[in-house]
């Protein structure tokens, strides 16, 4: 007999709680610590005294503390709705606190957010960001050849130390349009302020909540699984801490995905471009949130002609900026890989099979990338294709689209885990829970980059991140019918 069927109704109700409680408890400690030690991470240290163990060791103690949230939300469904109301808004309490009290924190192990002050000043000031790489406006004489090096030399010596610090300086700017409207929003709100950035990412955090709730609401399950994302550790810091600008991009997202399941095609379709307008990858999910309108021709005429026009929109700057070999899009696009064990496994392929027969190791590299695009759109293509039948089929076609997605491709920084999050809390899969416990282990790497032993990382440590991960996405039964082929109706 199951021990709570021992227990009273008010006695259960009290081992409910004491549970939340408890994890509240456990996962304020990491996140004290780093209150209490950011200064630790100030980029004018040098990296041999950084704590980037213990970092990543804290952030995945909180990561562990962080699993047993999933058992204890199935316990508590059965929870009246007054009580349930009442642990929601200590849920949403409690993760605002949290990403509150990190405003003010130092970033830990992040410089990403230097660019997004520099792109914000350049787009504010009437720039297009993509004609210049940063490091042109700090060159001697440039101000002598045009105005608009010249406008840059201004902005470069008041920036200061932004300036001094963006990195890949020599590649034109990766992030797109919309992106580039965040970026100035927080330069309005304050010129070369990480704390005003950090207000624009809470408000994008706060939106990504109360989207949630709404999608939680749709597909009829309780609120209570919210927290899966407002109280991931991991969520928390590399929303407010390291201020990456996934907090702008994911309530586009849940946006459109919300219109789908509401059949506003139309409005999803908008939802869907603007994301795209921040970050690239959520076109992939237009086929799939359109699939209803195959029998609607006009409507889905009508929902190509917007996400055409806003695609247009985010491609002019860029093109007229330039795709050459300083485009950030350009070098992404065909040499960014980090923390993937894939990738990592690809690259030997090349290199012990693919350059023996012949092949030159470029021409390999774009040959196995080209490989993980079409495995992805394959996938998606066998995601889209049935049809539709309701919310919950709509969530988890876009969470296989979304993991595969992740797992595909060849960077998989900690934070890309934010673009699978918010479906967790929809259609749970233990493996990429699992995974905010294990991708922080990434920061260690700055471990052994410092001491000169980066190869320590790249070829042995990233296997113990991914193969877990990997190998429970195989076995777990969940994802067996997850991504089980839709039959049609």
């Amino acid at each position: 007999m199951p021990i709570q069927n021992l227990l009273s109704p008010k006695a259960q109700y009290r081992a409910l709680y004491g549970g939340w409680f408890v994890i509240a408890f456990l996962l304020a400690l990491p996140l004290i610590m780093l209150l209490v030690f950011h200064n630790q991470f100030h980029w004018e240290r040098d990296l041999e005294q950084i704590p980037a163990l213990y970092l990543a060791g804290g952030l995945v103690f909180a990561g562990i503390i962080f699993l047993p949230l999933y058992p204890l939300i199935v316990k508590s469904n059965n929870l009246s709705k007054r009580t349930v109301f009442y642990l929601l808004g200590f849920i949403v309490l409690f993760g605002l606190i949290a990403r509150i009290a990190l405003v003010s924190t130092t970033p830990a192990l992040e410089d990403d957010y230097y660019r997004y002050l520099w792109d914000g000043a350049v787009t504010a000031n009437g720039i297009n960001p993509y004609s210049h790489p940063p490091q042109i406006a700090g060159q001697d004489g440039g101000a002598q050849h045009n105005a608009v090096a010249g406008r840059l030399a201004d902005l470069a010596k008041q920036a200061g130390a932004v300036h001094e610090r963006i990195n890949h300086a020599s590649l034109k700017t990766v992030y797109p349009p919309l992106a580039q409207g965040a970026f100035a929003l927080a330069y309005v709100i304050k010129p070369w302020s990480l704390t005003a950035w950090r207000i624009v990412c809470l408000l994008g955090e706060v939106a990504t909540l109360g989207l949630l709730l709404a999608l939680l609401h749709a597909c009829g399950r309780s609120p209570l699984w919210s927290a899966l994302y407002w109280w991931n550790p991991l969520v928390i810091k590399e929303m407010i801490n390291s201020a990456h600008m996934e907090a702008v991009l994911m309530p586009f997202v849940l946006a459109g995905l919300l219109a789908a399941i509401h059949k506003r095609h139309l409005l999803a379709a908008t939802m869907i471009g603007l994301a795209a307008g921040i970050k690239l990858w959520p076109i992939i999910l237009a086929p799939l949130v359109l699939r209803p309108l195959m029998e609607k021709p006009r409507q889905l005429l009508v929902a190509l002609a917007i996400l055409f026009v806003l695609s247009v929109i985010w491609i002019i700057p860029p093109v007229l900026g330039g795709l050459d070999e300083s485009s950030g899009f350009v070098a992404y696009a065909t040499q960014w890989k980090t923390n993937s064990a894939l990738s990592a496994a690809l690259g030997h392929l090349n290199h012990f099979i693919l350059q023996p027969l012949g092949m030159s190791s470029e021409t390999a590299n774009r040959l196995l990338r080209l490989s993980l695009v079409l495995v992805l759109v394959g996938i998606i293509i066998w995601q889209t294709r049935p049809m539709l039948k309701g919310a919950d089929d709509l969530i988890t076609r876009a969470s296989v689209i979304l993991i595969a997605l992740l797992l595909l491709s060849p960077a998989q920084f900690p934070w890309y885990l934010v673009w699978v999050m918010p479906l967790m809390t929809l259609r749970p899969v233990a493996a990429m829970l699992l995974a905010s416990a294990l991708l922080p282990i990434y920061y260690s790497s700055f471990y052994f980059y410092a001491e000169g032993n980066y190869f320590v990382f790249k070829d042995q440590i990233v296997w113990a991140i991914w193969l877990p991960i990997w190998l429970l996405l195989i076995y777990d039964s969940e994802l067996r019918n997850l991504i089980e082929k839709p039959r049609r109706p």
